[in-house]
């Protein structure tokens, strides 16, 4: 592939440390006031414990809502149809389980090859195999449906299920795959367009679950191949997938938090698959993304909270990155009830993947001096400021029309 380097584009400054994935903002925002884990959590932090009471006002408000009828029944019913359906996919026979006793004997470029065709079939519009650094790997188990009182999702995880055999918050992990398939499922732009809003984050929930089920089902093939996997989505992860992403030359870590991709820019999710079949790798990709977010600043400008920094990058956990707040992004989301991602579509990056616009990237990436002429280029053509798209009939608060009015837009 084009655009290969021998080492990934972030700068380590030192050994690089794990993430704890309690100190996850997700995390903090589900711990159920009182309980053992919220009162465990804040004794190690009490300095959080303000800001967290904050985001689980948010995140609780939002699932009581949710357990009623609403007078705006069409449109707040949208995100519960695609991201209820992933929590049954995170339990621990989903994302894992046996391995079957013979293993295939295949050539790692062969079975690299086999993989990559079965993700794509599976959904994913790009996928890229790397080794999995361990210092990728969270060190403790620290997201809901985990908790010992869990509640915003019943009937699936109202608690811990009887009879589950898996990891509960504060559990250590410990992943010693060789391997990461790291996948990319492109979000719908028209969908994204009218971001914050129930049909964005609609969207946002349908994409995560394709990709949970494509990563469910690659791990499933990887063990009746005879070698251990596991798959990695967003109600059960074990590993931090933009820098396993990274590592794979899936892309590069942006300025905004997300994966830029050349071919997707930064509006996609990612799933990732962890295996021990010998498999030929990938190496990463420069893609001038670092220097192009340097003359950029269009994602932090545009967000509302100022949650992306203008300023240089700085050293987190060894190392060298654009540090976000995280908090100040998830508490304009649940001010605005629903998922933002401006940040993702007003990137440069995220364009239709025309010949025009695929050009234009080539160009970005070959000619360093050529980047802050096609950041105001993007501006002149597209806007320098956001402007939020309509939300399609279909998913309005009148809930009229047919989600074919989506692609009856695109053609």
């Amino acid at each position: 592939m084009a655009h290969e380097v021998e080492r990934p584009t972030y700068e380590v400054m030192g050994p690089i440390q794990r993430y704890d994935e309690r100190d996850n903002v997700f995390s903090r925002e589900s711990l159920l006031p009182g309980s053992s884990e919220e009162r465990g959590y804040h004794a190690n932090h009490p300095e959080l414990e303000k800001i967290d009471h904050r985001l689980a006002k948010y995140f609780f408000g939002w699932a009581e809502a949710r357990s009623v009828i609403a007078k705006n029944a069409p449109s707040e019913a949208l995100p519960e149809s695609t991201f209820r359906a992933v929590s049954a996919l995170a339990l621990p026979d989903a994302v894992d389980g046996p391995v079957a006793v013979r293993k295939v004997r295949v050539a790692p470029a062969e079975m690299a090859r086999n993989i990559k065709a079965i993700a794509r079939y599976l959904g994913a519009a790009q996928v890229r195999i790397g080794p999995l650094n361990p210092a990728w790997v969270y060190t403790h188990r620290g997201v809901w449906p985990f908790f010992s009182d869990y509640r915003p999702n019943p009937p699936a995880f109202d608690g811990v299920p009887n009879g589950y055999q898996g990891l509960n918050y504060g559990d250590p992990i410990e992943i010693g795959h060789r391997y990461a398939i790291s996948m990319a499922f492109p979000q719908d732009p028209d969908l994204m367009g009218s971001s914050p809003s129930e049909a964005s984050t609609f969207e946002i929930g349908r994409v995560y679950a394709s990709g949970a089920l494509a990563a469910v089902e690659l791990a499933n093939y990887v063990r009746a191949l005879g070698y251990p996997a596991r798959a990695h989505h967003l109600r059960n992860y074990g590993v931090l997938l933009v820098p396993v992403a990274v590592d794979s030359g899936l892309g590069e870590l942006g300025r905004c938090g997300y994966l830029i991709s050349k071919e997707l820019g930064a509006n996609f999710r990612l799933a990732c698959v962890t295996a021990d079949l010998p498999l030929a790798t990938d190496k990463p990709v420069d893609l001038g993304i670092q220097d192009f977010c340097e003359k950029c600043l269009k994602c932090a400008k545009n967000c509302p909270v100022g949650a992306i920094p203008t300023g240089d990058k700085v050293a987190v956990r060894g190392v060298k990155k654009w540090q976000l707040d995280a908090e100040k992004c998830l508490l304009y989301w649940g001010s605005q009830g629903g998922a933002c991602a401006i940040c993702q579509l007003v990137c440069p990056w995220s364009k239709p993947p025309t010949g025009f616009h695929r050009l234009i990237a080539e160009i970005a990436i070959r000619l360093p001096a050529a980047r802050r002429l096609l950041v105001e280029a993007d501006d002149w053509v597209y806007g320098a400021t956001y402007k939020r798209a309509p939300v399609p009939s279909w998913a309005s608060e009148r809930g009229t029309g047919s989600p074919r009015d989506v692609g009856d837009r695109k053609r």
